[in-house]
């Protein structure tokens, strides 16, 4: 799974909270306990900075993303920590890899700099299917995909309000294109069982067939909003107006807190969470995980890179991320983070 940031504003936001606080290494310390990160290899031709996103993974070793190489923003896949170059539609100068299912197909949009033309493909090892967008929108957005292969995503108009959401079975199938439900403005993520998680305009919502069930707020804190679902989990965070806190909803009425965290950015199949701690002082966050709702550690520092976030939380156990020496709004190079004992 894995998805890009679909909530406006909230990528850039995060992006300058998260900076390093403690210097440490690229690969793992022996006899150091915690997350560790590893910074893989580029492809030839990448520009060295990287300025691309880490956003996926297949859930058992595989981890993929988008970085700029010889011009273009490509697909790239890491397989044994050697980066596989996976390109670019035929016609098309952008793809971002939006998620990857448990079979290892990746989902993403692509992009045609000179005409405009967008358009959401499913890539496998035969290469890149390119799946037509539904008539009457002037564009389509991927979100995010889950384990079988189910993608979702919203298309747009020059009507806001005619915006609609959309789902693209696994496979071939021609996208489901229906309203949004009423109060929300934006897809988030889709879970396993094919609830939906919708952005709302005071408070998100899971959403299936067609009955929607709004996220609670927690003691202290309203707002809540979701970055993610998993099994019927949803993390996120609600605010307050002067703080936040990182959220963990067992269901979308039991909201629990995520100790010492202000935003909970992903979660796998065994509850395994990435996200932000506050740090006294600053407005600089530093990149957190925890185990259900317990602490479970900082993650390191990768190398010299100042900036370092998670974006996806591998089946496999493992984080997965950018770092930059510059804004991570703009991309940056691929980073892992696995847990040593």
């Amino acid at each position: 799974m894995g998805k890009m940031w679909a909530r406006s504003g909230v990528l850039a936001t995060v992006a300058i909270a998260v900076a390093a606080l403690a210097a440490g290494p690229a690969q793992a310390e022996a006899g150091r306990p915690g997350w560790q990160p590893t910074v893989l290899p580029l492809p030839a031709g990448a520009d060295p900075a990287g300025h691309g996103y880490l956003t996926a993974s297949n859930g058992w070793g595989e981890y993929t993303g988008s970085f700029m190489v010889d011009g273009k923003m490509q697909v790239v896949s890491w397989r044994g920590g050697q980066p596989v170059l996976r390109g670019v539609p035929d016609g098309f100068e952008w793809a971002m890899a939006q998620g990857e299912d448990g079979r290892g197909r990746i989902y993403g949009q692509a992009l045609d700099y000179d005409s405009g033309a967008d358009r959401t493909f499913v890539l496998d090892a035969a290469g890149f299917h390119l799946r037509d967008n539904p008539p009457g929108y002037r564009t389509f957005q991927m979100r995010a995909v889950n384990r079988r292969g189910d993608a979702v995503g919203m298309g747009f108009t020059d009507d806001p309000a005619a915006n609609a959401a959309a789902i693209w079975p696994a496979g071939a199938g021609a996208a489901t294109v229906f309203p949004l439900p009423p109060g929300t403005d934006n897809v988030i993520d889709i879970d396993d069982d094919g609830s939906i998680l919708f952005s709302g305009f005071e408070r998100d919502v899971v959403w299936k067939n067609g009955v929607s069930r709004p996220l609670a707020d927690i003691a202290g804190f309203s707002y809540p909003h979701g970055s993610a679902i998993r099994n019927g989990v949803v993390v996120g965070f609600a605010s307050n107006g002067n703080a936040s806190q990182a959220v963990r909803w067992t269901t979308p009425e039991k909201p629990l807190a995520l100790t010492g965290g202000e935003y909970a950015i992903d979660l796998n199949a065994r509850g395994l969470t990435a996200g932000l701690a506050p740090v006294p002082g600053s407005f600089r966050g530093k990149p957190v995980a925890w185990r259900g709702t317990s602490p479970d550690g900082e993650l390191k520092q990768p190398g010299t890179y100042t900036g370092y976030q998670p974006s996806h939380v591998s089946d496999d156990g493992v984080l997965v991320g950018s770092a930059s020496n510059g804004p991570l709004d703009e991309g940056g190079v691929p980073v892992i983070w696995r847990f040593t004992r």
